[in-house]
């Protein structure tokens, strides 16, 4: 078990230094996110040795916040590039505004 752990360890130490160094933002950005990966997998591994199941919705909430944190630095750094690009979309949107109302 401990021998496990080691590696993960090594594993986050990689992410870390390819975090630091990474050329782009997004490079940075799946780092930090294989890192948080790495983390509840060692969290969960600590709670089935210790059989403390409590160690898991810890690592549930980490993993929602985790997720939820990503979601908001891509969207903070391509703020233009979440809108619809479809044109099949945009023609359901005008559509909409048009003139029909939900009443």
């Amino acid at each position: 078990m401990l021998w496990i752990l080691a590696g993960i360890m090594v594993l986050v130490l990689i992410d870390l230094i390819k975090a630091i160094l990474g050329p782009t933002a997004i490079d940075r950005i799946l780092s930090i996110n294989a890192i948080t990966s790495k983390i509840i997998v060692i969290i969960l591994l600590i709670a089935f040795v210790r059989t403390e199941y409590g160690f898991t919705d810890i690592a549930i909430v980490f993993m929602l916040c985790s997720f939820v944190s990503g979601l908001w630095i891509l969207n903070v750094l391509t703020p233009g590039n979440w809108k619809f690009k479809m044109r099949a979309l945009r023609n359901l949107e005008t559509e909409k505004k048009e003139g029909v109302s939900d009443d």
